[in-house]
């Protein structure tokens, strides 16, 4: 199928990102030794308590605010972090800061914020995007085996993001996205996720992404998987523009907690378009996306079998879905609420 939506080539992502898989304790250990002064050691956990009597670390639990770190001394010359997205971009904004080295232990096999160029973090009590560093990324298999699950379900988010791009490419909204395989075993989770992430730097990561976070939950990118692809199918399936109705902007733009001068709102003569567009695309599209809806249950076994442990059932989030417009201002979900098709 020619979509106007360009694929990028996969790299070898074990020499060209730096990702190297060993123990935590083995990583943290060599990343010491090989620093000349004070290494900064930042977690969201106590799991690597064992460094801390060592006379050359300075070792904090982050308390989700970045600004204590800079009371660090000069001397420090490595930072390490261990943990989740926020704890990794809090580090690597410091290691920007200060220019020193910085090494990352994700717990997230997503690897979110590991290759960001830039993030969001609190610094004193304010959130702002900040410039990251690059860093050398360490992946401990077991630390990461607990989120393999979500690793393969954001994989999922990236297909779905794939014919999104596509679609809104059809519908007048440019958007370049990657492809993604979706692999049968740990490790290749791992790389394929940090192969995408890298690639999302100058691409459309979709939606998707922002509803798993505004979902929240212990799986809310398995979640944001089948509301996505169960609405996106319904609207390429069976959606038809309601010619006598407009959704009131001014309430949705109120409960989702945005301006409405945030919104991107289409003219009348775009909308119209739109829904010519929605005819000559459906057919295709309600086929790509109806293959990773079906495909639920097949992925519901390829996780149980990476993880060891079952998918938990749908944790619901519909309400969330229904302002999802509001959040991504100009995704998918937008032109199906324009049509007033998530009222």
């Amino acid at each position: 199928m020619g979509f106007a939506v360009d694929s990028l080539p996969k790299t070898n992502v074990e020499e060209h990102e730096g990702i190297v898989f060993c123990g935590s304790s083995e990583g943290v250990g060599q990343a010491i030794a090989s620093s000349a002064g004070k290494v900064l050691l930042l977690s969201d956990d106590l799991s690597l308590s064992e460094f801390a009597l060592s006379p050359r670390v300075l070792s904090i639990v982050y308390d989700g605010d970045a600004l204590p770190l800079f009371a660090m001394p000069d001397g420090v010359s490595r930072v390490v972090a261990a943990g989740k997205r926020d704890v990794l971009l809090a580090a690597r904004y410091f290691a920007e800061i200060r220019q020193t080295a910085c090494t990352l232990l994700p717990s997230e096999a997503s690897l979110d914020g590991v290759f960001e160029e830039r993030g969001e973090i609190v610094l004193g009590g304010e959130r702002v995007c900040v410039p990251l560093s690059a860093a050398q990324t360490l992946c401990d298999p077991v630390r990461l085996s607990a989120s393999l699950g979500e690793g393969f379900s954001r994989l999922l988010l990236t297909r779905l993001a794939f014919y999104e791009a596509a679609a809104l490419s059809e519908f007048g909204i440019c958007r370049r996205a990657v492809s993604c395989e979706l692999p049968a075993d740990a490790e290749g989770i791992v790389l394929e996720n940090a192969r995408v992430r890298r690639a999302e730097r100058e691409t459309y990561r979709g939606e998707g992404v922002l509803l798993a976070a505004a979902l929240g939950g212990e799986h809310p990118a398995w979640d944001a998987y089948l509301l996505l692809s169960a609405l996106y199918t319904s609207f390429f399936e069976k959606g038809r523009p309601r010619r006598y109705y407009t959704p009131d902007y001014r309430a949705r733009a109120r409960r989702a907690g945005v301006g409405t001068g945030e919104l991107v709102l289409p003219t009348r003569q775009e909308y119209a378009e739109r829904a010519l567009v929605l005819e000559r695309i459906r057919a295709r599209f309600s086929k790509e996306f109806r293959t990773l809806l079906d495909g639920k249950e097949e992925f519901r076994a390829r996780i149980a079998t990476v993880c060891g442990a079952a998918v938990p059932p749908f944790c619901g989030g519909s309400e969330t879905l229904r302002l999802l417009p509001e959040l991504s201002r100009d995704g998918l979900s937008a032109i199906v609420r324009d049509f007033g098709l998530l009222e």
